[in-house]
């Protein structure tokens, strides 16, 4: 429960779904009238999503809305319907008029990143693979997206759970030039120095 939801801490709220989702969550204790507003959030979230789903129900080949149905599912946690209505999208909307497309690749790149370290030996192999491939696919089909710049860093802090110091030097390298958002350059240039040592340490 606790590393399939992230829970960070404990006294933690979750508001699951029939369907094992993940709704909404709190951490740190609430008194009763703090906690009823947190609980009205949480199912008009759940009413907003059904709604959602009604529509798509009506409009199956809807590209924007197999994206935003996607999304959703992989912030709930649920990343076998997530990847199940992310295929529907890239399907139905292949020239991103939604433009939710590299969002899409973004996100099931940090999902299977963060399920690297709790993964056995064959499915961290598998999981690496594709957070790599979704987040090259980004980088290489939509450099005018807002998520070029952080997909490179994901990318390198991927290489480097994985333990492939080279290629991670290299893209955060590279990143650490020529980002021309300063936050990022600055987060490419900390991890980089992280990773260096790393290497260095492995030899």
């Amino acid at each position: 429960m606790r590393s399939r939801y992230g829970v960070a801490g404990y006294p933690a709220v979750l508001f699951v779904s029939p369907d094992g989702g993940l709704i909404k969550s709190h951490s740190g204790f609430l008194p009763p009238d703090q906690f009823a507003p947190v609980m009205e959030d949480a199912l008009k979230i759940e009413a907003q999503f059904q709604e959602k789903l009604e529509k798509l129900e009506a409009k199956p080949n809807d590209g924007k809305l197999n994206a935003e149905v996607a999304l959703i599912y992989l912030e709930r946690k649920q990343l076998e319907k997530g990847v199940l209505f992310t295929e529907k999208a890239f399907e139905y909307d292949p020239k991103n008029r939604s433009k939710l497309i590299p969002k899409l690749h973004n996100q099931l790149g940090l999902t299977y990143g963060m399920l690297l370290e709790t993964a056995d030996a064959e499915k961290a192999e598998e999981y690496f693979e594709k957070s790599v491939s979704h987040f090259k696919v980004l980088i290489d089909k939509y450099p005018n997206s807002d998520l070029y710049e952080p997909a490179q860093y994901y990318l390198g802090v991927t290489y480097a759970i994985k333990e492939h110091y080279t290629d991670a030097i290299a893209v955060l390298e590279n990143l650490s030039h020529h980002a021309t958002d300063r936050n990022i350059r600055q987060n490419a240039e900390a991890m980089l120095e992280r990773v260096k040592d790393l290497a260095n340490a492995d030899k």
